[in-house]
């Protein structure tokens, strides 16, 4: 079995410098880190990383808090998590907390005694203080939501410009009537699209009417979609476009249009937020905001890297969006008319 001594030699280079590349240390020249990597390859090196972590005082593990492990949303989040971590040597221990603080606090605590070397959280809320707690003595990074009062480490989208960017294309093909389902919590980028929402119209020079905006209470879920949806098109001045701010919301949204007779797009346009796998199963395929869920998972686990390695890193990571057009929009053009006279007969 080769030794770190055999990488050494085989690479022309110290021990410490094999040491270094293994452990992921950034002061190292990339052509001799390359000599190490092919010798580790040549002779099939296999490090001991659970020594090396005794020694380090470190247990080579993540551990993911997550609300919600069934929301495709964050499902695609953890993919690029454990790819991540599988890449840096680091095993991924996941943790669905449905959101309860009194089971982040415990994951957290594992920290305290060194049964994780940092967390991960998909889900901190507005007014989290008792996470900067943490954050201050031990790693900590947040994937898409986050209290920016707080200097801790993120990764997320501009949930602001990406609304503008789908109100903007709304009002572009003729919409002024545009409702929003939005969703009761105390998530930032929640209130930062509701925000980005009303301002939108105010820009437009349209009014925000409160009766066009709805909030979920049981989540980011189908049938809350469905419900609310049809809700706001039950009224007599009804909106012709919906704003949801997740896929599963849309979706919803779209069953419950349908359910009541209207057509997407023709007579109601949806757009959706994420582009979750379900948006492109069944017709119409649906517009929505597309986030890298991917690599939001992938990057995080580059800053907590950073952070375990007490390297600086950025407290701000934000990765591009882009509005995917596809079936479920269409320009507005006496769509109220046209229903009406399909249901009336006239």
């Amino acid at each position: 079995m080769s030794t770190m001594v055999d990488v050494a030699k085989r690479a022309n280079v110290s021990i410490a410098t094999v040491s270094r590349v293994l452990n992921g240390q950034s002061r190292v020249k990339p052509e001799l880190a390359a000599r190490v990597m092919e010798a580790v390859r040549d002779l099939r090196y296999e490090p001991n990383f659970t020594a090396q972590n005794l020694r380090r005082n470190v247990s080579g593990t993540l551990a993911i808090l997550t609300p919600n492990i069934t929301n495709p949303y964050y499902a695609n989040i953890i993919a690029g998590i454990a790819q991540a971590a599988q890449e840096n040597g680091y095993s991924s221990f996941l943790f669905n907390t449905e959101g309860k603080r009194e089971l982040e606090e415990q994951i957290l605590e594992r920290l305290t005694k060194h049964q994780a070397d940092g967390a991960i959280l998909l889900a901190a809320e507005l007014g989290s203080d008792w996470i900067y707690d943490y954050a201050r003595e031990y790693p900590v990074v947040q994937c898409s939501e986050f209290d920016p009062r707080f200097p801790i480490p993120r990764v997320c989208v501009d949930n602001y410009k990406a609304t503008q960017d789908v109100m903007e294309y709304l009002i572009s093909l003729g919409h002024t009537r545009i409702g929003t389902i939005s969703i009761e919590n105390r998530f930032y980028s929640t209130a930062t699209r509701l925000r980005g929402y009303r301002d939108a119209l105010a820009a437009a020079n349209l009014p925000a009417e409160e009766d066009y905006i709805r909030y979920a209470t049981q989540g980011y879920t189908f049938k809350m979609g469905f419900k609310l949806a049809r809700s706001l098109l039950a009224q007599e001045k009804r909106p012709t476009a919906l704003f949801c701010i997740s896929d599963m919301l849309a979706l919803g949204a779209i069953a419950g249009a349908k359910e009541m007779g209207f057509r997407v797009p023709e007579d109601v346009t949806v757009v959706g937020f994420d582009d979750v796998e379900y948006t492109t199963m069944f017709h119409p395929y649906v517009t929505t905001v597309v986030q890298p869920c991917y690599q939001i998972g992938h990057t995080a686990v580059e800053l907590m890297r950073g952070l375990v390695q007490r390297q600086q890193v950025p407290q701000e990571v934000i990765l591009p969006h882009r509005l995917m057009v596809r079936e479920s929009s269409a320009p507005y053009d006496g769509l109220l008319v046209n229903f009406a006279s399909r249901v009336t007969g006239c």
